[in-house]
């Protein structure tokens, strides 16, 4: 026997208007309410018939994600915190990897247009993406995560990498080092371009010239470059005390590079990383990086994208009346542990 949204609730104590609303996110309900129905939605395994309720409201109650690749930690736990927001929202998540490649992003996200999601989050391959455009032309609601695209003006949550990349430097050189040497990515982008200013007006700050020599673009995304990048930078300049990288996955083939070369790591060179993987913990040395503040970054993206949603249902008559667009940063922390040494000589500590 089917069960229905009458049986939820009966056994929730409510009424089928309640249940209606909890599922569908058309009113606010008290918390303990929800969670009631919620409750009995499980204990008597309810499925909503959400694409009936999808076809009275216009909405399909599903939310599309963009991102390069679930195998990066880093985006596996974004999308993670991102579905179990959405969900307590009453709405599916739709996640589809793109490997950096243009194209299959193209075809991931006509995908989503034909399931009718409501709105995208995306992480995209490159600093143009037409088809966004193309999307957002139809007033569904595009939010970019920790990415801003060029000549298209939309909503973004991202960390602040620019201050993240400055207060790893920064700490370097409080820590006595001022041959810093930096692994960058294979593809300039928004969130890479921003770090890299950071270290280089991070040595500015100190009175330490930036040196090009110092600087070696990893010739992939994974760990295996960042060995090439620390033997490449070594070789060329030997005089590197410290390497500060612009992911932890990098950083953790630098440290193998320099092992590899002879290099003690942090007593010859110190080595930073970026994002806070959970394996940075773990790791020997433990890597010291830079927070990328990950579920704060989700919780703000789904609330945006609430309200984004809202005003597009209160503005269904006047569909030109778009609000201006948000530019969101947050804090990015230092995280200190062991793979950085102090040289003899540390600098006076800059705000």
């Amino acid at each position: 026997m089917r069960i229905t949204i009458k049986d939820v609730a009966s056994d929730a104590g409510v009424s089928t208007a309640t249940v209606s609303h909890v599922i569908n996110n058309t009113k606010n309900v008290s918390l303990s309410v929800a969670q009631r129905v919620r409750e009995s939605i499980a204990r008597l395994h309810y499925y909503p018939n959400q694409m009936g309720g999808g076809l009275r409201s216009k909405k399909s109650y599903t939310v599309g994600l963009i991102i390069p690749t679930i195998a990066n930690e880093t985006f596996g736990r974004l999308a993670d915190a991102i579905q179990c927001i959405l969900f307590e929202q009453g709405f599916n998540l739709i996640v589809c990897n793109t490997y950096y490649d243009v194209e299959m992003e193209k075809r991931a996200l006509d995908t989503m247009l034909m399931k009718q999601v409501d709105a995208v989050f995306a992480i995209p391959a490159e600093d143009r993406c037409p088809k966004l455009q193309e999307i957002a032309q139809h007033h569904c609601p595009i939010i970019l995560l920790d990415r801003v695209l060029q000549d298209f003006e939309t909503d973004v949550v991202a960390a602040d990498n620019y201050r993240g990349e400055r207060m790893a430097i920064n700490y370097l050189i409080r820590m006595g080092h001022r041959h810093i040497g930096y692994i960058d990515r294979m593809l300039q982008q928004s969130h890479s371009a921003a770090q890299k200013q950071g270290y280089i007006d991070a040595l500015g700050e100190h009175g330490i010239p930036y040196n090009e020599a110092y600087v070696v673009n990893a010739t992939g995304h994974y760990y295996e470059a960042g060995t090439g990048a620390a033997q490449t930078l070594m070789h060329r300049c030997p005089d590197i005390t410290a390497i500060a990288c612009y992911y932890d996955l990098m950083a953790f083939g630098v440290i193998r590079g320099l092992l590899d070369l002879g290099f003690r790591v942090p007593e010859d060179v110190s080595v930073i990383g970026y994002d806070n993987m959970l394996v940075t913990e773990a790791s020997y040395p433990r890597l010291t990086t830079v927070e990328t503040p990950l579920q704060q970054i989700a919780e703000t993206a789904c609330g945006l994208l609430m309200r984004r949603l809202q005003e597009n249902e209160d503005n269904k008559d006047h569909p030109l009346a778009e609000p201006a667009k948000e530019k969101i940063l947050l804090e990015p922390r230092l995280v200190t542990r062991e793979s950085v040494a102090k040289r003899s000589a540390p600098v006076k500590q800059t705000p």
